[in-house]
């Protein structure tokens, strides 16, 4: 069986120093004590750790190449957000590297190895997890690796961040169905171990409570937000046998396919239900019936995200604070009033 390549965290492990140290002792050589620099070489070689040569190259001066991550590059949501990247690298100066983590745990290995050996100046890290090899080993965990900026927040730690306010999105889609009249209301959500998805469920439950609306936790859905799972979230809704009056999908892909299936069964929206997604996808538009949505400036939010990280590495922003964006409520077709029984119960 083959021995797992060795990483800069394993090195710096070893060596007893941190990540940071290690990468210094890297990239820049002379800002490392000489005994330190010394030990940390002989464990590289000792463990067999093979650094790019690459790095060599750049230690006489900064990268002007940005990493990007995403989780799944193929997901149309990233487009706009690496257009507004782009521009912004271009304007000043840099070039960027799109990368794809699929949130696999060689992939992440080796773009961390990336940074951590200066092969790219920064990261931006727009992805459901953090990379593991940029973990802080103190007890405090305070980052303190190559310069980066989240677009997502980490539980993990907390980092240079420029995301959407996704507790106002939830209260904009909740306030939404609520103003129409809805009270029956039910929630497909994304994985709420993400920061994103659980602020957007946080915001529309507790706007929900706050009108003295019930929040029906088991009549919930879950799954890995795809066209797949929203004709899969369709199919289930049905088969209960007592359709709610709207529906909150937490991202608009899972929200077309929800539609889709919906209304290949014969269930009109909005008419029988109102449904509301996340994102406001180009597509969701032209859909029929057209898609209620919230706006994430994705454009926007790139160019933010790559502003701040250029400022980063100039020493010219504070990396603690962070940028939040303001999302946007796009009523369409797919939400209505729900209609009503003649006992006045609603449908």
């Amino acid at each position: 069986m083959s021995r797992k390549r060795p990483t800069v965290k394993d090195v710096a492990r070893e060596a007893g120093v941190s990540i940071a140290t290690v990468s210094r002792a890297m990239s820049r050589p002379g800002d490392v004590k000489s005994d330190t620099r010394d030990h940390v070489f002989q464990v590289m070689k000792d463990l067999g750790y093979r650094a790019n040569q690459a790095a060599g190259d750049l230690r006489r001066g900064r990268s002007k190449t940005l990493l990007v991550l995403v989780s799944e590059i193929t997901n149309a949501f990233f487009a706009e957000f690496f257009k507004g990247i782009e521009e912004e690298a271009r304007a000043q100066g840099y070039v960027i590297l799109i990368g794809d983590t699929s949130e696999d745990a060689d992939n992440e290995r080796a773009f961390s190895d990336m940074l951590l050996m200066n092969q790219a100046g920064g990261l931006i890290l727009n992805t459901n997890g953090f990379l593991e090899d940029l973990l802080p080993s103190d007890a405090e965990g305070v980052y303190s690796g190559p310069p980066l900026v989240s677009c997502g927040g980490h539980k993990e730690i907390e980092l240079p961040t420029v995301r959407t306010d996704d507790v106002l999105g939830g209260r904009l889609a909740a306030s939404h169905l609520i103003e129409l009249g809805h009270r029956d209301i039910v929630q497909v959500c994304g994985p709420l171990q993400v920061n994103g998805f659980e602020r957007r469920y946080h915001g529309f439950s507790q706007t929900l409570k706050n009108a003295g609306i019930r929040v029906q936790r088991d009549r919930e859905l879950y799954g890995s937000l795809s066209v797949d799972y929203g004709l899969e979230a369709a199919g289930r809704l049905i088969e209960a046998g007592d359709l709610p009056t709207a529906v909150f999908v937490h991202n608009d892909e899972t929200a077309t396919g929800l539609l889709h299936g919906l209304v290949s069964a014969g269930v009109r929206v909005p008419e029988d239900i109102s449904v509301i997604g996340y994102d406001d996808m180009p597509y969701s538009a032209i859909f029929n019936p057209g898609l209620s949505s919230i706006r994430l400036p994705r454009r926007e939010w790139g160019q933010l995200a790559c502003r701040k990280l250029i400022s980063i590495l100039d020493n010219s922003d504070d990396a603690s604070d962070p940028v939040i964006i303001t999302p946007e409520l796009i009523p369409r077709a797919s939400t209505a009033a729900p209609r009503k029984l003649t006992n006045g119960k609603q449908l």
